[in-house]
């Protein structure tokens, strides 16, 4: 890992751009706005809508909640669709000195943006805690490992969430933006890791809290499941040398992972005892798919990431080294 940047506490920042990325969101984006609009933050800021186009009156409805904001920017992302694109044209359209990132399908807690502001001046990138209680029933949680309430999580390096994330304006700039080869998912890791690689400081701001929104059916659950696992092989195959423990500080290289896809190998062995223990936790607990909703709802969202994961090991690392 490379040394830290000769680094300095900054000054409060001047503005804030509160960039949402939005996709057919009409049926959330509403409530996120009237969270937004009461935020208790007096200092100058914006809200920086991007439509990744929309086809269910998205942008109409932004619009209409246009007067509850000072500033509010609307903006199409362009031809490219994804998570990367339109963040990237977000912090484009933006004039924040620090942006902060959330998502349309979400609820920001009243003192989110003030928390952000205050964590800004220590760090260059910022993360804040997850809450998946409020808008979410038992089951759904429970296909999920809870999000670490005093700390973010960690897998080879600790990583912010898109969903609650804020960085300076001038260090995304010098990190080229959000990765546009990660439009499908993992565009957060990839850009904490990028972050840290290159010196700069990824903290956690504990009372920058957003309530967060998991897929409630099972489909969609699996589905994004299922990406998970392809982006973790993704992540391994282009960050190789920290999946080999190598250029690893004391401090960062963890072993208290927080999620399934946070289950880093570091060696070929080690990779082939979790898949094999995962495909007998899978056959031992086959009755979970007749059995209640929590139960079914554990076992396809393990077996899709399972899947995943095998694809995508499969596309970026056996076949990527073929090419070799």
């Amino acid at each position: 890992m490379q040394p830290e940047r000769d680094w300095r506490e900054r000054s409060r920042p001047k503005s804030i751009s509160v960039v949402i990325p939005a996709y057919n969101a009409a049926a959330t984006l509403a409530e996120q706005l009237l969270a937004l609009a009461t935020q208790q933050y007096e200092d100058d800021w914006e809200v920086v809508i991007v439509d990744n186009g929309s086809t269910d009156g998205t942008a109409d409805l932004a619009r209409r909640h246009r007067q509850r904001f000072k500033a509010f920017i609307l903006v199409d992302s362009g031809p490219q669709r994804g998570h990367s694109a339109p963040r990237n044209a977000g912090a484009k359209a933006a004039r924040g000195e620090l942006l902060a990132f959330c998502d349309a399908d979400d609820v920001v807690a009243p003192g989110w943006l003030q928390a952000m502001a205050e964590a800004a001046c220590h760090y260059d990138l910022i993360g804040g805690w997850l809450d998946a209680r409020p808008l979410n029933d038992d089951s759904t949680r429970s296909w999920h490992r809870p999000w670490p309430r005093d700390r973010l999580r960690s897998w080879l390096l600790p990583y912010a969430v898109s969903a609650n994330l804020a960085i300076w304006a001038d260090v995304l700039r010098d990190l080229d933006g959000w990765s546009t080869d990660y439009e499908a998912g993992g565009e957060d890791v990839e850009l904490s890791w990028r972050a840290q690689l290159a010196g700069y400081r990824l903290g956690f701001a504990p009372d920058a809290v957003v309530s967060y929104r998991y897929r409630s059916g099972l489909r969609q659950t699996a589905r994004q499941a299922y990406a998970i696992g392809v982006d973790c092989e993704r992540i391994l195959r282009d960050f190789a040398f920290l999946r080999d423990g190598k250029h690893l500080g004391d401090d960062n290289s963890t072993g208290d992972d927080d999620s399934a896809m946070d289950q880093a190998t570091d060696n070929r062995g080690s990779a082939l005892r979790r898949a094999l223990g995962r495909a007998a936790w899978l056959a031992t607990r086959l009755p979970y798919l007749v059995g209640s909703r929590r139960h079914r709802g554990l076992w396809i969202s393990v077996a899709a990431e399972y899947f995943g994961r095998l694809s995508g090991a499969a596309r970026y690392r056996l076949l990527d080294r073929k090419r070799q």
